[in-house]
C-alpha cells in the first residue's frame, strides 16, 4: 500500500474514530445511566451556530477561524452544518452525523472534518447535492499537507462545479495509477534545501564568473574582461541572488492554518478547569459515553476517600491542542489556572486520561503530599493501555483510572511534591509553522559548497576550453603555409597576444608534425629546399628542446617559444612549397635558391607577427617606439591586406599595427603585467639595426639560436 493510500486509510480511521467516539454510548450500562451522548452536545452547539469548531484544536483550527469556515459554508447553496472535531474518541458508532441531525431536527448538508483535513465525512438530509462525490474528489485532488480549512474550501468548490462525479472518478483512477498531487506548502525540510541552494548560488556564481573570466583572458593573451570588470559583475550577480531568492522563495509558513490567539489557546484550559472546580472527575463532552454514571460515581467516591486532593480529567489529547497532545503539559496548565483562582487549594495530584481505551494516562504531582518517584513506579504499567482486547474501551479506561487511584492511596506521604519529570516546553503554537529564513540553517554549508562547486565547474570549463584550443590547433596546422602562398585561407590559429602556456602547447604539436612531414617528404625535396627546411627544423629543435628529452622545455619563456614556433612555421611553409605542384609558390621565392644554395638568409618573415611565417608582400608601417615616417616592411598576405591603402589616415595604419602586432609576456614578470611587442624583448626575435638590416629573416634567427647555444 502506497503512502497516499495509507494516509487516506489513517485519515478515514481517525475521522471514523471521531465520529464513533462522539456517537451514542456503546455499553448497555452507558445507554441506561451514562451522561448525554456527544450527539446531544453537538446538536446544541449547532443550534447556536451552524459551524462548530472544537476548542481542542487551537493549533490547526482555532475558534477565531470560525468566520472563514462559515463564509465557505454559505457558498454551498444549501443549509450546511459543519463540525470540526478531534480524531480521538471512545465509542465505535459511525452514525454521528445522522444522530446529530436527529437531535437537531434540521435538514441540510452535514460535514465532519478532522483536525488535519483529510477526507470529509458527509451526510445529506432533504437536499440534493453530490456531497459524497465531492468529498471523494477532494480526497484525491488535495495533497496530504492541505489543512482543514483548505480541504473544506476545496470540497465546496467541487460541490459547486457541477462536475463532482467525473472529478471523483478521475481522482480515483489517478490514485490507482500511483499519481500524487503536488504539495501545497513549503515544509521545513524544503526550506532547508532552499537555503542550501541559495548559499550555493550566492558564492558559486560569483566565484565561477571571476575564475572563468580570468582564465579566458589568460588564454587570449591578455584580451578579455579584466578583474576590475569581473569583480563588479560578480558582486552584482551575488546581489541578484541574495535579493532575488526571498522574492522567488517567498513562502513564510509551512501551512495555511490561521495562527491562534491567546484566547484560542486558553479556551479548553478554562473550560476544563471550571469543570474540575465543580467536580473532581471531569469528562469532556466529546468523551461522554466512555464512562457510565455508575463508574463515574465510584471514581468520585474513591477520590473523596483519599487524603490528598486529586483531580481527574478525561479529555481527547491530540497534537493540535494547546498542550500538543501531552497530558503532563495540560496538567501543568490546569494547575496554573486553578492555582490562580483558588490559591493553594489548586494544588494536588492531576490525572489526565486520553479519551480512548488505550490512550495516555498521566499522573502529575503539583503540590500533593506524595512521593512522586514512588507513585511513578507504582503507576508505570497504567500509563498506556493494553492491546485493545478489553471487553470494551470504557471498561479498560475505568479499570486503569480505578487502579491508579488505588495506587495513589497506597503511595507514601512526603512534603508537597513536584512533577516527577517536568514536561518539555511545547512549540510555540503561533510560530511553530513559521518557516525559518533562507539565510539560516543549511545556508552556511551552502556557501561553502558553492565555492567547492564553482571550483569543480571551473575545472570542467577550463578543461573544455583547453581541449577546444587543441582541436582548433590540430585542424588548422597549415595556416602558416597559407600566409606563405598568399592564398585566401583561415586566419592564423593563434591570437596576437599569447601567454607562454599557449605557445608551449602549440609549439609541441607543430614541432612533432614538422618532424613527421620532413621525414616523409625528404626524398622528394630539392636539395636547396631540403637544406632550408632542415636549418629551420634543426634550430627550432635546439632552441625548444635544450634539455634533450625530445620534449619542449617546460621552463622555456615566451620569446624563446615564439622564436622556435616562427622557425617551425617557416619550415612548414617551405616544405609545402617544395612538395607542391609546379607553379605553386609564395610569389616571393628565396632568391639564390638553387642546387648550391643552402642558406635561409633571403627568407624574410612577417614583421607584424613572425608566427605568420615567410613574408610575401611589403607594406609601409611604423612599429611602436619608432620615430620618423613609416617605411616598407615585409608582411604576410593577410597582414598586407589588413593595412589601409594609400591616402588613408595614419591612425588607421597604427590601429592595424596595434591589433596584429605579436605581443608576449615579459619573462619573469607577474601574470598581470602588460604584454610587450615581441621585437622589444630579448631573444632571437629581438629587433636589430635599422633599414633592411632590421628585417627579420629565417637565417638571422637560425644564426642567433646557434650563437646563443654555442652550436656551429
Amino acid at each position: 500500500m502506497g503512502h497516499r493510500a495509507r494516509w487516506r486509510v489513517r485519515s478515514a480511521a481517525v475521522l471514523l474514530a471521531a465520529a464513533a467516539g462522539l456517537g451514542p454510548a456503546t455499553g448497555a450500562a452507558a445507554a441506561a445511566d451514562g451522561p448525554a451522548p456527544p450527539a446531544v452536545y453537538l446538536a446544541e452547539q449547532l443550534r447556536e451556530n451552524p459551524v462548530h469548531l472544537s476548542d481542542q484544536l487551537p493549533r490547526t483550527n482555532p475558534l477565531s477561524a470560525r468566520p472563514a469556515f462559515a463564509e465557505a459554508a454559505k457558498r454551498t447553496g444549501v443549509p450546511t452544518y459543519v463540525l470540526v472535531l478531534p480524531g480521538s474518541g471512545a465509542a465505535r458508532d459511525v452514525g454521528l452525523l445522522a444522530a446529530v441531525h436527529d437531535r437537531l431536527g434540521k435538514d441540510g448538508l452535514y460535514v465532519l472534518l478532522g483536525e488535519d483535513g483529510g477526507s470529509p465525512r458527509t451526510e445529506t438530509f432533504g437536499v440534493d447535492v453530490p456531497a459524497r462525490d465531492a468529498a471523494m474528489a477532494t480526497t484525491f485532488e488535495l495533497p496530504y499537507d492541505a489543512g482543514t480549512l483548505e480541504t473544506f474550501r476545496h470540497f465546496v468548490e467541487v460541490l459547486r462545479s457541477g462536475d463532482a462525479v467525473r472529478r471523483a472518478a478521475r481522482g480515483l483512477a489517478a490514485s490507482r495509477a500511483g499519481e500524487e498531487p503536488d504539495k501545497l506548502h513549503t515544509g521545513r525540510t524544503d526550506r532547508e534545501n532552499q537555503g542550501f541552494l541559495t548559499g550555493i548560488l550566492l558564492t558559486g556564481v560569483p566565484v565561477f564568473l571571476v575564475a572563468t573570466g580570468w582564465y579566458i583572458r589568460r588564454l587570449r593573451g591578455g584580451k578579455g574582461p579584466r578583474l576590475r570588470l569581473l569583480v563588479p559583475v560578480a558582486a552584482g550577480a551575488a546581489l541578484v541572488v541574495g535579493a532575488g531568492a526571498p522574492l522567488v522563495l517567498d513562502d513564510t509558513r509551512s501551512d495555511a492554518d490561521q495562527p491562534p490567539t491567546a484566547a484560542d489557546l486558553r479556551a479548553r484550559t478554562v473550560r476544563v478547569a471550571e469543570g474540575l472546580r465543580a467536580d473532581p472527575v471531569y469528562v469532556d463532552p466529546l468523551a461522554a459515553g466512555l464512562l457510565s454514571r455508575t463508574q463515574l460515581d465510584r471514581l468520585r467516591e474513591r477520590v473523596a476517600r483519599l487524603d490528598v486532593p486529586v483531580r481527574v480529567a478525561v479529555v481527547p489529547l491530540v497534537t493540535a491542542d494547546e498542550s500538543a497532545g501531552d497530558g503532563a503539559r495540560l496538567a501543568q496548565r490546569l494547575h496554573e489556572r486553578l492555582r490562580g483562582r483558588l490559591g493553594k487549594d489548586g494544588d494536588g495530584l492531576y490525572m489526565i486520561a486520553d479519551a480512548s481505551g488505550n490512550g495516555e494516562l498521566e499522573l502529575v504531582n503539583h503540590g500533593a503530599r506524595l512521593d512522586s518517584a514512588a507513585l511513578q513506579d507504582a503507576t508505570e504499567d497504567l500509563r498506556f493501555g493494553g492491546d485493545g482486547t478489553e471487553d470494551s474501551a470504557g471498561e479498560g479506561l475505568y479499570q486503569r483510572l480505578d487502579s491508579a487511584l488505588r495506587a495513589v492511596g497506597r503511595a507514601p506521604h512526603a512534603p508537597p511534591g513536584r512533577p516527577y519529570l517536568e514536561p518539555p516546553a511545547a512549540d510555540d503554537a503561533v510560530t511553530e509553522d513559521v518557516l525559518p529564513s533562507l539565510y539560516a540553517g543549511d545556508f552556511a554549508p551552502g556557501l561553502l559548497m558553492g565555492v567547492v562547486g564553482a571550483a569543480a565547474a571551473f575545472g570542467v570549463t577550463a578543461a573544455g576550453l583547453a581541449a577546444a584550443g587543441r582541436i582548433r590547433s590540430a585542424i588548422r596546422p597549415a595556416s602558416a603555409a597559407a600566409c606563405v602562398s598568399g592564398a585566401d585561407g583561415p586566419p592564423p590559429q593563434l591570437p596576437a597576444r599569447l601567454p607562454a602556456g599557449r605557445l608551449r602547447r602549440t609549439a609541441r604539436q607543430e614541432l612533432g608534425a614538422l618532424n613527421d612531414a620532413f621525414e616523409a617528404a625528404s626524398d622528394r625535396l630539392p636539395d636547396a629546399v631540403r637544406a632550408q627546411v632542415w636549418d629551420c627544423l634543426d634550430a627550432a629543435t635546439l632552441l625548444l628542446d635544450q634539455e634533450g628529452d625530445n620534449r619542449v622545455d617546460a621552463a622555456a619563456d615566451a620569446p624563446t617559444l615564439a622564436a622556435g614556433l616562427a622557425l617551425i612555421r617557416t619550415g612548414r611553409a617551405l616544405l609545402e612549397r617544395g612538395t607542391g605542384p609546379p607553379g605553386r609558390g609564395t610569389g616571393h621565392p628565396a632568391r639564390g635558391a638553387g642546387p648550391r644554395a643552402r642558406g635561409t638568409d633571403r627568407i624574410r618573415l612577417c614583421t607584424l607577427d613572425p608566427l605568420h611565417g615567410p613574408a610575401s608582400a611589403t607594406g609601409r608601417l611604423k612599429l611602436p617606439g619608432e620615430t620618423g615616417a613609416p617605411r616598407p616592411r615585409p608582411l604576410c598576405a593577410d597582414c598586407r591586406a589588413a593595412l589601409p591603402t594609400g591616402g588613408s589616415p595614419p591612425a588607421r595604419a597604427a590601429e592595424t599595427v596595434a591589433t596584429r602586432l605579436l605581443c608576449l609576456p615579459v619573462p619573469g614578470a607577474a601574470r598581470s603585467a602588460p604584454y610587450e611587442p615581441y621585437h622589444r624583448l630579448p631573444g632571437p626575435l629581438a629587433a636589430q639595426g635599422t633599414g633592411r638590416s632590421a628585417e627579420l629573416t629565417a637565417d638571422l634567427i637560425v644564426r642567433r639560436v646557434r650563437e646563443q647555444l654555442g652550436v656551429h
